[in-house]
């Protein structure tokens, strides 16, 4: 752990901050990935080419010990105890065995899920409702290559996993202390596989982390410089990007914003918009870069005046005060077709408002009561 202490001798400012992923940044990088222990993989079928494919299984050779994909769609827990069931046994032949991701953030927090092997599924499926390890679990080594630029699940140490299964869904979230993975291969090339429309939910997702990082209760002086360098690069790339989807810069850009908001919410968490976004999701099908982005020109109002410090970050987004960021952020998502939603209106959405605000994303946020 890295500590600094900043601040006057009167109030001293104690500053903690650490990330344990080993990071590989830049375009070729994903080239570079090889090894000589062990490897069980989880690709997502649509996000990897067949050229890409084909590279990786000639480094890995015979150290790939089994090789599934994942075929799209939410993260559930019954997919994660069908992976379970298919890769355990193998990793179990294998302990010292490297779990291995390439895909979007649902494939890379299905393999934050498989690196903790349990006795059986069952034990494991009430362990990741209660977001709990028990005794007998076995850890495997975890290296998370995104082929998406929006999630940041390469930084952070906790995964969504979506409990449709039961009489009232649930987003679920695993967060072991140790949860983080060993190495993070991020190849803005990579992103080229990504759809036009799901590259805007992603970057969505980027601008909501940077935001709730902002208007934050455990944001810090480290957490606030990442995350408006995240927020401005999406703000000024994502149109480009929409515009000319063969731009490299662009697609740069928005993988470089993706890890500096996934690196500022590795310690802030996220806040209000998330804990709003989750029943759009589940009810409404809303995809969840979309579905943060329409709640985040009302959550910045709602921030605005809580605290000096997050003013001043919000204020250097678009470099305005914070107070006409709102509009500014309100006329930017509408550019690009997001229509920005309002709870305050009536005695129902108020009434879910106060409810969010008491969730455990809510309690992060700065306004919370």
């Amino acid at each position: 752990m890295h500590r600094r202490v900043l601040g006057m001798a009167a109030q001293p400012l104690h500053l903690a901050w650490a990330n344990p992923v080993r990071i590989h940044w830049g375009a070729g990088c994903f080239q570079e990935l090889s090894t000589q222990s062990p490897v069980v993989v989880l690709a997502d079928r649509a996000a990897l080419s067949y050229e890409n494919e084909t590279l990786l299984l000639e480094r890995l050779g015979h150290h790939c010990m089994a090789w599934s994909w994942f075929q799209g769609g939410l993260a559930t827990v019954a997919l994660a105890q069908s992976l379970c069931e298919e890769l355990w046994p193998v990793l179990r032949a294998h302990p010292g065995a490297t779990v291995l991701a390439i895909g979007g953030g649902s494939t890379l927090d299905l393999a934050k899920v498989i690196r903790y092997r349990f006795v059986d599924t069952r034990g494991a499926a009430d362990g990741w409702r209660n977001n709990t390890l028990l005794p007998s679990v076995s850890r495997h080594a975890l290296w998370l290559v995104p082929t998406t630029a929006g999630t940041g699940s390469e930084v952070t140490r906790w995964a969504t996993l979506w409990d449709t299964g039961v009489a009232v869904p649930a987003k679920l979230s695993w967060s072991p202390a140790d949860g983080y993975a060993e190495r993070a291969f991020v190849d803005p090339e990579l992103s080229y596989s990504c759809p036009l429309r799901q590259s805007r939910d992603c970057a969505l997702d980027s601008l909501a982390h940077a935001l709730e990082s902002l208007w934050n209760r455990n944001s810090s002086p480290v957490s606030e410089v990442l995350a408006v360098q995240a927020a401005r690069l999406v703000i000024e790339m994502l149109p480009v990007l929409l515009e000319q989807s063969g731009n490299h810069a662009a697609r740069a850009a928005l993988a470089r914003a993706s890890l500096l908001a996934g690196l500022a919410m590795s310690h802030t968490q996220t806040a209000l918009a998330h804990a709003l976004s989750y029943e759009l999701t589940l009810k409404e099908q809303t995809p969840h870069g979309e579905a943060c982005a329409v709640w985040l020109p009302m959550v910045w109002e709602l921030a605005l005046g809580a605290a000096p410090a997050s003013d001043a970050a919000l204020a250097q987004v678009f470099e305005v005060p914070a107070s006409e960021g709102v509009q500014y952020l309100r006329g930017w998502l509408d550019a690009l077709g997001i229509v920005s939603r309002d709870l305050r209106d009536s005695a129902a959405g108020r009434a879910k408002l106060d409810q969010e605000m008491r969730s455990a994303r809510g309690r992060n946020f700065i306004a919370s009561r």
